[in-house]
């Protein structure tokens, strides 16, 4: 059984028996991976200070002989990717990225690293949001704000879109129908997206929180 080292972010460890936790862990050159850390949750256990989430980790584990879940052998904790006053919107975030990027995947690592970047350079509510809807473009959920999602038509900022069904359109294909989504509104998320000095508004928060949870609940729909 080989043993392979790598750069991770753990998404979520799950407790398992008296002492030991399963973590699943995007890491940059095997995508997500399932681990076995053994003794983990012992006092004296050197997994025990560096398995936590919201931080870089350097990860050393043994394959598995048959099925998919390895062994923990090291770990070591790096640097912390977030302030504390923003790990609760943080760990918000390793939740979906758990959705978007489930097992079997080969990517996640550089998605979710750069997504906690936007989130720790914004307000706590609005980066959430910005960070949030930026994994979700790289893993092909949505596209941008700029193009209708039916036709691709490009469509100017200063032009009202519509968000229905999980989509953003422009009105032809939108038929009047849906969320209207304003030129302000739209040009606002846009720009918030890649730049830090932009302040959304607590309604437009709430637009696009909508909008990604709209996103999300789609796609748990087509999965069923």
């Amino acid at each position: 059984m080989a043993e392979q080292r790598d750069a991770a972010l753990l998404l979520r460890s799950i407790a398992y028996s008296d002492s030991s936790l399963i973590l699943h862990c995007l890491t940059k050159q095997h995508g997500r991976i399932s681990l076995m850390a053994r003794g983990a949750r012992r006092a004296k256990s050197p997994f025990r200070a560096a398995l936590m989430p919201l931080y870089t980790l350097q990860l050393r584990w043994k394959e598995p002989r048959t099925g998919s879940m390895g062994t923990l052998l090291e770990a070591q904790r790096l640097s912390p990717l977030l302030p504390e006053s923003k790990i609760l919107a943080g760990q918000a975030l390793l939740a979906k990225a758990s959705i978007l990027f489930p097992d079997g995947v080969h990517a996640g690592f550089e998605e979710l690293w750069h997504a906690l970047h936007i989130l720790s350079r914004r307000p706590e509510d609005s980066g959430l949001m910005a960070a949030t809807w930026n994994m979700m473009q790289t893993a092909g959920w949505v596209a941008d704000f700029e193009h209708c999602w039916y036709c691709s038509k490009h469509i100017v900022l200063n032009q009202t879109m519509f968000w229905r069904q999980a989509h953003l359109l422009c009105e032809l294909c939108a038929r009047q129908q849906g969320m209207k989504i304003s030129p302000g509104c739209r040009k606002s998320l846009h720009t918030h997206l890649t730049q830090t000095n932009t302040r959304l508004t607590k309604s437009y928060i709430q637009i696009w929180e909508s909008m990604i949870q709209a996103v999300f609940q789609q796609h748990q729909t087509n999965k069923s």
